[in-house]
């Protein structure tokens, strides 16, 4: 689907529509377990204690999908939008492996704010549709930006008009802006990538999970690991893998390495486990490497 339809047609039409029952967060008679249907929660990819060090908004476009807030599970239905405010665990999965669905995500963080469209579905599984950067928005999108911080962050539930209007204007934006020629631009997909690996790089010296890597990307892991191995044909988890192997491959080349003493430098449980997972990369043994 293009992202000139997606925003024109799609998101704007959802937000217009958006009504005050709709309204889902962390408020007494509020919260999705509240006023929809219960559900124990499955988890698919990651668990049900993911969360943020900022707000997110979760706005249910297509389909229906389980979702779990503050460890509590229920199905969300199309138009309902949940405030996730920083720190508070949340995470969503199919109702049944047949049931797709898609979400659009707005990511409120201060340094790299997000607006990602995802989908599920039983042949394609899940995946990342478009991912925009809200970091370049005009002042008149940036104050609303602002707005919905404020509202995720209150006491009391915001209201819909309100949360409307402050989406809606961003929306609109974003639609012009790809409209004139920026959708390169807007759709970031190849960067969050790039991100990731980088993050992965950098931490390589210690064990890493794919909610790790996702926390610092400001996105879902089961949508980072299926938009990394779209965009550069490996898993994420043999990315991570091979990164420490080349780490380890490194330390086993100085002076006095030991198998021992690198597996432990590096995280693994022990030398058993390093050496397997070495000679799945490599093809060698570590110690083969000491000896060259």
């Amino acid at each position: 689907m293009s992202l000139p339809h997606f925003i024109g047609s799609e998101l704007v039409t959802a937000l217009g529509r958006l009504a005050p029952a709709q309204v889902l967060g962390p408020w007494r008679g509020r919260c999705p377990a509240d006023r929809r249907r219960r559900m124990r929660f499955a988890p698919v990819l990651y668990g049900e204690d993911h969360a943020h060090g900022h707000a997110e908004l979760c706005l249910l476009i297509e389909g229906v999908c389980r979702f779990s807030f503050q460890h509590e599970g229920c199905v969300l239905r199309p138009g309902d939008l949940v405030v996730c405010p920083a720190g508070v665990a949340h995470a969503e999965a199919y109702v049944r492996p047949g049931d797709g669905y898609r979400l659009v995500w707005w990511s409120l963080s201060e340094s790299d704010p997000r607006l990602h469209a995802t989908r599920y579905s039983r042949r394609g599984g899940f995946a990342m549709e478009h991912v925009m950067d809200l970091g370049l928005l005009p002042a008149e999108a940036r104050e609303r930006l602002q707005v919905l911080r404020r509202l995720t962050a209150g006491v009391q539930p915001p209201a819909a008009d309100a949360l409307r209007e402050a989406m809606l204007t961003i929306a609109l934006v974003l639609y012009r802006r790809v409209l004139d020629g920026g959708a390169a631009q807007l759709d970031s997909r190849a960067q969050l990538v790039r991100r990731a690996a980088d993050f992965v790089r950098a931490e390589a010296g210690r064990p890493l999970a794919l909610a790790d890597v996702a926390r610092a990307v400001h996105v879902s892991p089961n949508y980072l690991t299926g938009l990394f191995r779209k965009e550069t044909g490996v898993s994420l988890g043999r990315f991570i893998l091979g990164e420490r192997i080349t780490r380890a491959q490194q330390a086993l080349a100085r002076d006095g390495a030991t198998v021992k003493s690198v597996a432990l430098d590096l995280g693994f449980a022990d030398p058993f486990t390093f050496s397997r997972a070495f000679k799945r990369v490599t093809g060698k043994s570590p110690r083969a490497v000491i000896n060259h």
